[in-house]
């Protein structure tokens, strides 16, 4: 299912848009509208360049994770529970066995530690699938954390979920019938703000405890002028979740104002 985040994230991704603007510069010249194609294929060739670029990836990602920033155990108060939002797996693999970790992997990480730090009792994994017939990805999930040693009876599952809003409804229909509603939220940074929004405007009283931290402390060989292929997936998935949160807000899917937050 498509949302309409994803949808307008996948429009104006740099890759996507940049293809966009190179086909309607193709019809363009087609129709002897030569300065305007050029015009339209230079503008579309910076965007790209530009988000493939370091100094564009902070542009897009830096505000979002400088927000978040990582809390060591000690900081971090006692919840009820301990919700890890789905993200971390690829899905089944043809050639492999349970779900292919991916660079979000961090949540499950970060989830498994918390609980042996004794934050919470109980792991709530929420994410479903988008195929009918594909596995959950919180039994994925859950098949990495016992492999780590936690035991079955600290997991609990909601496996309906595909969207961050359905992560806060299915969630809170759960765990309301148990008394539960202060609960550790462990997601990237970069995808804090909304989840961290929508959950509150569930009902959840959230410690945000963020993880998958992107931004390098330094750049690397490779100048960062210089475009490269991990720069412009870092832009990307920005890009993704500033679109996320403004299709969230003008939805009434939260209201920030009243989110409840703690630090």
């Amino acid at each position: 299912m498509l949302t309409l985040s994803k949808i307008l994230s996948l429009l104006i991704y740099p890759l996507s848009l940049c293809l966009i603007c190179l086909v309607f510069a193709i019809a363009l010249r087609a129709r002897g509208a030569t300065i305007k194609a050029n015009t339209l294929t230079f503008m579309a060739t910076v965007w790209l360049y530009f988000c493939s670029t370091e100094w564009g990836a902070g542009v897009f990602l830096a505000p979002l994770e400088s927000a978040y920033p990582a809390f060591v155990d000690e900081e971090l108060p006692k919840a009820q529970a301990i919700l890890v939002l789905g993200g971390g797996t690829s899905g089944e693999t043809q050639f492999g066995q349970g779900g292919d970790l991916n660079q979000a992997a961090d949540r499950l990480w970060l989830g498994a530690a918390l609980h042996r730090a004794g934050k919470a009792p109980l792991i709530v994994l929420s994410g479903g699938s988008v195929l009918p017939e594909a596995v959950p990805e919180s039994r994925l999930m859950a098949q990495k954390l016992k492999a780590l040693g936690i035991p079955e009876t600290a997991l609990l599952l909601e496996s309906e979920s595909r969207t961050t809003r359905e992560n806060a409804q299915y969630s809170w229909a759960l765990l309301q019938e148990l008394g539960i509603s202060h609960i550790l939220l462990v997601t990237s940074a970069s995808h804090m703000r909304r989840a961290a929004a929508v959950f509150g405007a569930q009902g959840f009283v959230v410690t945000s405890v963020a993880t998958d931290h992107q931004m390098p402390l330094r750049v690397g060989p490779v100048p960062g002028w210089l475009p490269t292929l991990d720069r412009l997936a870092r832009s990307t998935h920005a890009i993704h979740e500033w679109v996320g949160y403004w299709v969230y807000d003008q939805l009434g899917y939260f209201d920030p104002a009243e989110t409840t937050v703690e630090a």
